[in-house]
Order: C-alpha cells, then structure tokens, then sequence
C-alpha cells in the first residue's frame, strides 16, 4: 500500500484561583475589552459527549433563506437514534426536529455540505453508524424553504468491511466533481487504527476504496483526517499523533495514486489531551486559500494560511497562549469577516479579521461568548467547552457551546455578530 499521511463546575473567579496573578491580570482585562455575549439555553439535550463533535466536522450550516441548520448527536434517545437534524426559522430562538439518520449511535459522528438552490438546499452528509455496524454511509437530504420542511431522499454504504469499525468520516469535492472521504478505521482483531481514503467519482454510484493510508498504523486512536478545496483538485489535512500534515492530488489523477505531502507542524497535544487528533478547524475563501486554527501543545491556539498561488503554507502563529486552554477552535467566514471562536477558560472568545488574504490575517478580539457561573453542588459544568459554527453564513454568525448539567449533555445558543 502507499503510506501518505476532557469537569468541575466553578465560576470565573474560581477558575482565576491558582494562575499566575499575571495571568488572572491579563484574563481579567482580555474580558473589559470586548463585548460580552451570554448563551440562551436550547431545549435539546442528549447522553452523549459528542453532541458536536468533532472540529474537522461540519455539523452547522445557513441556508440562503437565513434558516440555520444543526446535526446534533442525541445519544441513547428514546428514538433510537443518535444524529438528528435540527433547524430554527426564528435565528435560533426556537429549534425543530427535522429528520433523523438511521443507524446511529451516541457514538456515530457526521460530516456535511451545504449547497443552495432555487427552491432551498441540498445537503450531502457522510457519517458512521453505530460501532456494532461500524460502516461509512453517504447520504443526501433536500431542504424546501417555502414549507420548511427536509427530506432524507437516500442513504448508502460508502464503506463497510468484515472485522473493521470505521468511525469520524469526513469529505470534499475536487475540481472536477469527484468526492474524496477519509475516515478512521478500527481493526478489531489487533486493535490497530489506521486513516483510509474512499472516492466517489462525479456521476457515479458506487464509493471505491483507494487503498491509500494517511499516516502511520498503530494502537492510538490519534488519527483524522479533513479534505478540503484545492486548486485543480483536492487537498486533505491530517493529524497522526503529533504531526498535522497537508497533501494535495490534481483531477485527473488515478484516484489510488500517492498524494504529495508535506508536515505542517509537529507539536500537537499527546493522546491524553487530544484522543482522536481532531482539535482543527480549516476554512477555504473563493480562491481556495484556506485558513486552519489547531491547537498546538500543550495548550495554545495556532494558525496557518495556505496560499493557493503559492502553493504553500504560511508560518504557524500563535494567537492565544496555554492559559486560555483553548482546545476547540471553530473558523468560519461571515459577513466579509474571517472568524475564529476558540475557549476561553470556560468561555468562548471570539477573534475577528476584515483584513484577510493568503498573506495573513489581522486578528482583533471582539466578543467572549458567557454563561452564568455555575454555582457549587448544581451539578452543571462549562470545563473546557465544546464548540459548533458553520464555515460559511451571515451575520450574525450562529454558534453554540456545549456543557454539562448533571448526566445530561446540553447546548447554548450565541448570535454573534460580524464587527467590521
């Protein structure tokens, strides 16, 4: 074959309790200069930590007609299904069970792309299904804005193997149409695991599998993988322990062919802070640059843009430092503004930059996502929050933070405006 490529419930001041008074200092003022934005509470709940998960996911989207969109894993839900589809038509005051994708799990996670038409949107999702199926399924759902309504028009087996569970599935078209999907796959026998790469081409019906490996095989469940737009074809960014990878294939090219591969950085978090190597987020603009917030360890947040005229990633900068404890960086463009959510102790700062190109990006600190502090024995926790936003919408931008109350897992809804 080819080889190519975490909770206590305290308040702010709590939390400031054993930093450096430097950096409780700093904390302190970071939040007097921006403005402040607290969560309304939504009526979804669910068992499972990975209500929305992962970062190289797509889980949200923004309909033409303004309609928001999310895929929300409800666990062990009295339906029976774990990844359900949610909208709101009220710029989320108020959410709609919309559909449900069979053969899912607390457990199962989705990735998804948006495409609007005359009469409302398409959707394309890949996901993975419970781990006792263990298999990749494709499917496609249409959206029609003037009832309001989806439609699940069908679901296909991408991947299945004897002996495999494949989990984290996530994908993207190239130039010329084709989809390219990697996913990370268990062997149950030896307990290996190991990043694989499947190819639909543009009007066909049957997935393939390439036969390619990103990375190394091994016993750590540190590997993901996220295709992304590229000039003239297709990209993929990948994590294998602590090494981030890019690598690239033209249209054209046999779809098992090796990708050309470079490394992008090195010190990513051990397997104890990041179990499954998916704490990026990427972003591409119209002319396929593409902006990539990761976490760098043990703990900072960094950036880097791919310059698609140069063919070549920009250097690595760090934009907020360990003691924010970032870990769940969200980028998106909205409004004409590149926008990176990240946490912030138990919070969620928000940078924005109108300046942006594959030369850089001017960053300003201009919102921190809030909550009421959690107080002592209620059981609620806000420790190192999840985040969720789509790449692309308006403004404001529609994000959400998970927490904890009690067993149940639970989400806060923030429109964030665009700042220009």
């Amino acid at each position: 074959m080819n080889h190519l490529f975490k909770l206590a419930a305290v308040a702010i001041g709590t939390l400031l309790v054993g930093l450096k008074p430097v950096i409780a200092e700093e904390l302190a003022q970071a939040k007097n200069k921006v403005i402040q934005i607290p969560g309304t509470v939504l009526s979804i709940e669910s068992s499972a930590k990975r209500m929305i998960s992962y970062r190289d996911q797509n889980h949200s989207w923004q309909s033409s007609d303004g309609a928001i969109h999310l895929v929300v894993n409800l666990g062990a839900s009295s339906s029976g299904v774990g990844l359900a589809l949610y909208s709101s038509f009220d710029n989320g005051l108020t959410w709609n069970h919309m559909l449900a994708l069979p053969n899912t799990d607390g457990a199962s996670t989705d990735d998804g792309v948006l495409t609007n038409t005359p009469t409302g949107a398409t959707l394309q999702l890949m996901y993975g299904t419970s781990p006792n199926i263990g298999s990749i399924v494709f499917a496609t759902a249409t959206y029609n804005s003037a009832a309001q309504s989806w439609t699940l028009n069908s679901t296909q087996t991408a991947y299945s193997s004897a002996g495999i569970v494949a989990t984290n599935p996530a994908f993207a078209a190239d130039s010329g149409g084709n989809l390219w999907c990697g996913f990370t796959e268990e062997n149950t026998a030896t307990l290996e695991y190991q990043e694989e790469l499947i190819y639909l081409a543009a009007g066909a019906q049957q997935w393939v599998d390439t036969g390619l490996i990103l990375g190394q095989v091994d016993n750590t469940t540190q590997h993901s993988a996220r295709p992304v737009p590229y000039a003239g074809g297709v990209g993929v960014i990948y994590e294998d322990e602590s090494t981030l990878y890019w690598a690239y294939t033209l249209a054209g090219s046999p779809y098992n062919a090796p990708w050309v591969t470079t490394v992008v950085n090195t010190d990513l978090p051990s397997e104890s802070t990041d179990p499954y190597d998916t704490h990026y987020s990427v972003v591409a603009d119209a002319q396929n640059n593409l902006y990539l917030a990761f976490v760098t360890a043990p703990a900072d947040l960094s950036f880097a843009i791919f310059s698609s005229s140069a063919n070549a990633w920009g250097p690595v900068k760090i934009l907020l430092p360990s003691a924010s404890s970032a870990g769940y960086p969200e980028v998106s463009i909205a409004g004409g503004n590149l926008i990176l959510m990240a946490n912030y102790e138990t919070d969620v700062k928000v940078l924005q930059a109108t300046n942006y190109g594959p030369k850089g990006a001017a960053f300003t600190a201009t919102q921190l996502l809030t909550h009421t502090p959690a107080q002592s024995g209620s059981g609620i926790s806000y420790g190192k929050p999840r985040v969720e936003t789509p790449r692309y919408s308006t403004s404001p931008i529609p994000a959400w933070q998970q927490f904890v109350d009690g067993t149940t897992e639970e989400l806060m809804f923030f429109p964030v405006p665009v700042i220009n």
